[in-house]
């Protein structure tokens, strides 16, 4: 019985070594097979598949493959940038799109396991899902704006005044879109908190609220035109206005604690 015991034991550990072997192989074959930002989307369907097969047979080891893959891709996007020449519709956002997909598909599975691990699997894949996201959307920002201060500009790189005023003012416009942009996606996921009554979603928008306040007065009151300052602190006194209003325990009809009785 114990020889048959140990030979299972064998077996199994064999197997597993194989399996990692073959994991490994197709891990290193992608970089070799595919190129650019196809290495990028390889690594995390990789990743996506390899999670789904171990929610399946219930594998620790497959499960640390899958999550090593999609970190891999996910550092993989974030270090090497894809080029865009359109707007929001292009293989950059695409990818992106596909990155959070595949975390969102990771704090699913994650959540169903109902383990201490699971659950900071799962937390973490929500945060990284929302930071893929709003580093998307920065981006597009960034490039769209590039796009218009340098498109006239002169190929001997020397500006005008006049060239330098106009680069100065889409900057300000800039970075009034990303004020615009963190103050719009930190509304988003406070709705989507309260919708899902996950406190969790919540504080992820509290603090994108937090930094995005701390922008405004550290960095806009300093640097954006009048307009654009007024703009800024009349959206943000907006949103933190919703808030506070979100968190009055009549308007979201939260449960209250009765008083008891005097006679009770």
């Amino acid at each position: 019985m114990r020889r048959k015991t140990a030979d299972g034991a064998a077996e199994r550990n064999l197997k597993m070594m194989h399996l990692a072997l073959a994991i490994g192989l197709i891990t290193v074959a992608i970089p070799i097979r595919l190129e650019a930002h196809w290495i990028t989307i390889g690594w995390l369907v990789e990743g996506a598949v390899l999670l789904r097969v171990s929610d399946r047979i219930k594998s620790d080891l497959l499960g640390v493959f899958a999550l090593a893959s999609i970190v891999l891709g996910v550092g993989r996007l974030l270090i090497f940038d894809i080029a865009s020449t359109r707007l929001i519709f292009n293989m950059r956002m695409a990818v992106y799109a596909i990155a959070v997909a595949v975390l969102a598909f990771t704090a699913h599975i994650a959540s169903k396991r109902k383990t201490e691990d699971g659950r900071t699997i799962a937390a973490v894949a929500v945060i990284a899902m929302n930071a893929l996201a709003l580093i998307a959307l920065t981006r597009e920002i960034t490039d769209y704006y590039f796009k218009q201060m340098y498109a006239g500009g002169p190929a001997s790189g020397n500006w005008r005044a006049q060239q330098w005023s106009q680069v100065r003012s889409v900057e300000i416009t800039r970075d009034f879109s990303y004020s615009a942009l963190w103050m719009a996606y930190g509304a988003m996921l406070m709705i989507v908190g309260f919708w899902r009554s996950s406190a969790f979603v919540r504080w992820q928008a509290l603090v994108l609220i937090a930094a995005t306040t701390a922008k405004v007065f550290i960095y806009d009151t300093s640097q954006l035109d009048h307009v654009y300052r007024i703009l800024s602190f009349i959206a943000l006194g907006v949103l933190l206005l919703a808030v506070s209003f979100a968190y009055q325990r009549d308007w979201l009809k939260l449960p209250t604690r009765k008083t008891p009785e005097a006679g009770d």
